[in-house]
């Protein structure tokens, strides 16, 4: 999926920069600001911290509607902060204080009394399109799991995380198209739990590196690969096979949701079908590596992203 966001819409009264919130690649969540903000401060502040942390998960677009758009960055930014606090290389226990302190200021928020620009701009974008605040506390349990490095013992294990972590923000998305239908939920879900799988094992080798394992217990066991044996040249061969079971798992979520692109609005599903088109390519790429995803991690090119949105933009990707 497209590496990089398309410039933020402006607010009409939007100036054109604010240094204060062009945070750089290595954006601490402690740098914002706890004054007060104008409220289009605080959208860019958002559309700014997209820009520059997205990769595989589409949060703008210009064929959205602007309040959609900055909704949605509002949504990322969010997760962004909340995912900052859980991969931080703090002791455990501060990583889950530090989100207790998010949740806090999250139900701040709700209430009026958002402490910073992010939540500013969310409980404005919550307001405004009457999203539910429940799937916001999914995605931040989802984040204590990360910052426990929790190890998933089996599949279903491992799909209940991304319930959390990734289908919130997919029913998020539907929730400011206000689709409800029974299908369309169902196949977000899929398509959302796949572009995480997909994430996963995109980032094996970085995961790894952080003391984190996403594959399955019970599947290193099915293909005899012990945990400590996943770098193990020696075992390339059952490495790359468990890795092609997961990948070929994750492409059947990919086509049992690839539906919903024709059940909510245009412009939404214009960004659904790049969104599905850039998640298979990577997953595919990960597929030819094999073991080497670990040293090599396939990402989309620029010529790629091109060809993704003629695709996208002709309704293929459906």
């Amino acid at each position: 999926m497209p590496s990089s966001l398309p410039p933020p819409a402006r607010t009409e009264h939007e100036p054109v920069s604010d240094p204060a919130f062009e945070p750089d690649p290595d954006f601490d969540p402690a740098s914002l600001p706890a004054d007060p903000m104008p409220l289009h401060l605080a959208y860019q502040a958002c559309e700014a911290i997209a820009r520059i942390h997205y990769e595989n998960f589409p949060v703008a677009s210009r064929f959205l509607r602007r309040d959609r758009r900055q909704a949605l960055a509002a949504i990322y930014s969010f997760a962004r902060l909340a995912d900052n606090f859980a991969d931080s290389e703090r002791p455990t226990a501060e990583r889950l204080r530090s989100l207790d302190l998010f949740e806090r200021d999250f139900l701040r928020a709700m209430e009026g009394e958002p402490p910073n620009p992010i939540l500013v701009a969310l409980a404005d974008s919550v307001e405004r399109h009457s999203l539910p605040s429940e799937p916001f506390l999914d995605l931040i349990e989802a984040f204590r799991m990360d910052a426990r490095d929790t190890v998933f013992a089996t599949w279903d294990d491992l799909l209940g995380y991304c319930r959390g972590s990734a289908n919130t923000i997919g029913r998020l998305v539907l929730a400011l198209h206000e689709v409800d239908d029974a299908t369309a939920l169902r196949e977000s879900d899929d398509v959302c739990t796949a572009l995480q799988l997909t994430n996963f094992w995109q980032d094996l080798g970085r995961d790894l590196e952080r003391g984190r394992l996403f594959l399955p217990l019970e599947h290193l066991a099915q293909f005899g690969v012990p945990r400590d044996g996943i770098v193990d040249p020696a075992r390339r061969e059952l490495v790359s096979r468990l890795i092609e079971h997961e990948c070929r798992a994750t492409e059947e979520l990919f086509e049992r949701g690839r539906g919903i692109t024709r059940r909510v609005p245009y412009g939404l599903s214009v960004q659904l079908r790049a969104t599905l088109l850039g998640g298979r390519e990577i997953l595919r790429g990960v597929m030819r590596r094999g073991q080497g995803v670990l040293e090599d991690r396939p990402t989309v090119g620029s010529l790629a992203r091109v060809r993704i949105a003629a695709l996208a933009l002709a309704g293929f990707g459906g």
